[in-house]
């Protein structure tokens, strides 16, 4: 895949054996599915895919429906959701990047549907289905000429989405078996949901009866790892079969269950007491003033030549390597126009001119990156129209600051200097009558 390199001084962010069992339905032992830094998944038991078979799915949902363990009333929540009956879907993303005290309804359902995620023991791994536009995932070029898919656009698909990770806006719903296409769903989603065996903690997917069919309800906190993509035929119509696992990614998203701090606090307490005298001084120097000269040091006077800098950039770094991210974690960083080349008074260029420039490209920090765990915006981000959507894998240089005392508020993780990711995908939300870009991407491990 075709990677631009973009340097600037801005901020932001197996083998498978499948054994046909009872006519369509199929079982796919998989082994070390993904094998990518921070990112490897096994899958232990046997993935079930019942393809087009209805009537198997039926009989595995009802008694997979059971696991979940949902009260009648804590059922009728979730289909609400899936109903769409108070918006909450159709303004998940707003909600997700709006300041507190926005949506204080919404935020009280969607803490219940997060309690009712705790909930979820998938005791068997399985291939899902979901249509979708391509916009729904990310890809804002046309992609088909009536029946067929445009070629150029095909190669477009495939260089932003091969090997990828997908991170979706809201809880993912998929279906036990493959779906009728239509003329505007013409990509195929076909999502393998790990059953969390052989694992710590189980996955937080489960299969709920929502207009009479059984299906699969999944977590925000995880991202679809892309491993095919090829072209199918379903009726006539040419579509994109896009094949992929899910990982975990911890999401905090606009911390309404307030666990972040708690997060990282367990993880990063001890890091913090094990703190040189000259390492905690270098560091709550850099969160209360010294920030702005050391990256503006970093990034555009060479990074070399003042000793009183050099010494507090070695003490910071070496800080931050003492304690790697423990798990795969979303950050976030809310950026002014400047930060990816505009200037601060600019209107967002059009998405199209924004993914020419940036899209399917690497972008390195010379400086620091202040991220934080939780999305929701602040009054200090002002009018800031850029969201960076920033997956960390496990082992990624980096620590959580607020450990340190004194910054509980920020929740913030600060990565090492010379941190570089990839952009995976942009997209639009409109918060409060205001448009910005969500550019979501994942940190290159070093």
């Amino acid at each position: 895949m075709l990677k631009k390199n973009i340097c600037t001084c801005f901020i932001c962010v197996s083998t498978l054996l499948f054994i046909p069992i009872s006519g369509q339905t199929t079982y796919a032992h998989k082994s070390e599915m993904v094998d990518n830094p921070g990112y490897s998944i096994k899958i232990t038991d046997n993935v079930v895919d019942f393809k087009e078979d209805k009537e198997k799915a039926k009989e595995w949902g009802i008694e997979r429906e059971k696991e979940w363990k949902l009260t009648n009333t804590e059922k009728g929540k979730m289909n609400d959701f899936l109903s769409d009956k108070n918006n909450i879907r159709t303004n998940y993303k707003e909600i997700t990047f709006s300041m507190a005290g926005s949506f204080e309804d919404e935020m009280k359902d969607l803490k219940e549907i997060d309690k009712m995620f705790e909930k979820a023991n998938l005791t068997n791994s399985i291939t899902t289905y979901k249509n979708v536009e391509p916009a729904m995932i990310g890809f804002n070029k046309p992609l088909t000429e009536g029946n067929t898919i445009n070629s150029e656009s095909y190669q477009k698909f495939k260089e932003q989405f091969s090997g990828q990770d997908i991170k979706f806006d809201s809880y993912l719903d998929t279906h036990l078996t493959a779906q009728p296409v239509s003329s505007k769903e013409r990509v195929i989603l076909k999502v393998t949901v790990p059953s969390g065996k052989g694992t710590t903690t189980p996955t937080k997917a489960g299969v709920i009866l929502s207009n009479n069919e059984y299906k699969m309800l999944i977590d925000n906190g995880y991202v679809l790892h892309i491993e095919n993509i090829s072209k199918v035929v379903k009726k006539g119509y040419e579509c994109l079969q896009v094949e992929g696992t899910l990982k975990k990614s911890l999401d905090f998203k606009n911390d309404i269950n307030a666990e972040a701090h708690s997060w990282g606090k367990k993880n990063y307490e001890d890091w913090a007491k094990d703190l040189t005298n000259s390492q905690r001084e270098a560091l709550e120097g850099y969160a209360r003033q010294d920030y702005k000269e050391i990256n503006d040091y970093l990034r555009n006077q060479g990074g070399s030549g003042n000793e009183k800098l050099d010494t507090q950039i070695k003490e910071i770094s070496e800080a931050l390597k003492k304690k790697p991210i423990p798990e795969n974690i979303t950050v976030y960083r809310w950026c002014g126009m400047p930060e990816f080349g505009y200037q601060i008074s600019d209107p967002l260029p059009s998405i199209k001119d924004f993914e020419e420039k940036f899209l399917n490209t690497i972008k390195e920090d010379k400086g620091y990156m202040s991220t934080s765990l939780s999305s929701e915006r602040l009054a200090a981000f002002g009018s800031r129209k850029i969201i960076l959507r920033l997956q960390v894998p496990k082992g990624s240089t980096g620590a959580y600051l607020s450990a340190i005392g004194g910054f509980e508020s920020e929740k913030e993780i600060l990565l090492d200097k010379d941190s570089k990711y990839h952009i995976n995908k942009i997209t639009e939300v409109v918060i409060k009558g205001v448009k910005r870009y969500v550019v979501d991407a994942t940190l290159v491990t070093k």
